[in-house]
């Protein structure tokens, strides 16, 4: 696609604030020409909180953004529900989609929105941001140059004290409602079996333990979980709203050295097998990458493919869901694996 690609935000609240909108602004070719929120003092807030926005239309129904002839993609940053019936609708007006994680509860649903993209010839993006992020892509390009030898242990923990909807983005209830297809494992829970895919390659089987703890949820707020990956690999993943003070880290070990990292905080640890132990390297400033929005213009100019397709979104989906198979059924559970190119 030549020219100018405008731009609609389906959904005005926090992860659109904070991601999507600022995401494109920075960008050239491009230009956000409509707004979509149910909340039209939630369109007038960003409106005034950027200023470049003064222009976009304003639509309360995301079918009359879809037909306005106004945009040629759209970002999809509303609650996780709405995100598998947006996503089709969009791909059947033709239009591009940026589609916010978890981008969608069941794997039918997610092979729906895949193959309504592949009909209508155009960009499914799912917004996996940790591939986007300098800190772990760092980590897996340090694994992938065969740093450490071969990886065949992760660790990982990321947990907090609160749920998103009293922290991150204050009376969003449907982060923590079972009708919305809230809840820890996919909220944060895609971030990680994403991550752990582009270290480690894909699982093969899982067991997994879920929990709710909060008396005023129905969903899950705690999830633990083992993994064996194809490669013959191990992984354990912990995360909770529920521990006090939180914590966070990422540790790869491999049969050369060991990679360890605090999420969002401290400097990637890299140390290798034959030096001392106080002797590891840091990467207190690994170098910026280009954001998921760039990604994604690139991908509908033709210019290159998209690094966080349809299909990765499905496969991060499918080892969650795998967890909760598991703890359901109290043994491990298989996790499927799909046809088609995978670079993880």
């Amino acid at each position: 696609m030549a020219g100018l690609i405008r731009i609609g935000i389906v959904g005005c609240g926090r992860i659109a604030e904070r991601n999507h909108i600022p995401g494109y602004l920075g960008q050239e070719g491009c230009v956000i020409t409509a707004l979509c929120d149910v909340r039209t003092d939630r369109m007038e807030e960003r409106i005034t909180q950027f200023p470049e926005l003064k222009g976009a239309a304003c639509f309360e129904k995301d079918a009359d953004l879809f037909a306005s002839g106004l945009v040629d993609a759209v970002s999809v940053c509303t609650p996780n529900d709405c995100h598998h019936p947006q996503t089709l609708a969009a791909c059947q007006a033709g239009l591009h989609v940026h589609c916010e994680k978890p981008m969608a509860a069941t794997l039918e649903h997610a092979t729906e929105m895949i193959e309504a993209a592949r009909k209508a010839g155009v960009v499914l993006q799912i917004n996996q941001s940790f591939r986007f992020n300098a800190q772990y892509r760092t980590v897996v390009e340090l694994v992938k140059e065969g740093a450490i030898g071969t990886p065949f242990h992760v660790r990982c923990i990321r947990a907090g004290n609160g749920t998103p909807n009293k922290g991150w983005s204050p009376g969003a209830d449907w982060f923590v409602q079972k009708k919305h297809n809230g809840g820890l494992l996919l909220d944060i829970g895609i971030h990680m079996a994403d991550l752990l895919r582009m270290i480690m390659g894909d699982a093969e089987k899982v067991a997994g333990l879920v929990d709710t703890r909060l008396p005023d949820i129905d969903v899950p707020d705690n999830v633990r979980a083992l993994f064996r990956f194809r490669n013959g690999g191990t992984g354990v993943l912990e995360l909770s709203w529920t521990l006090p003070g939180g914590a966070g880290f990422l540790e790869v070990y491999g049969t050369g050295g060991r990679i360890r990292v605090g999420f969002d905080e401290n400097p990637i640890q890299l140390w290798q097998a034959g030096k001392p132990e106080g002797e590891a390297l840091t990467y207190p400033d690994p170098k910026p990458r280009e954001n998921s929005q760039g990604v994604f213009l690139k991908a509908v100019r033709g210019e290159a493919p998209t690094l966080t397709p349809g299909e990765y979104g499905r496969r991060a989906l499918a080892l969650c869901l795998a967890i909760l198979e598991s703890s359901d059924t109290g043994v491990f559970a298989s996790v499927p694996h799909f046809d088609g190119e995978d670079r993880c």
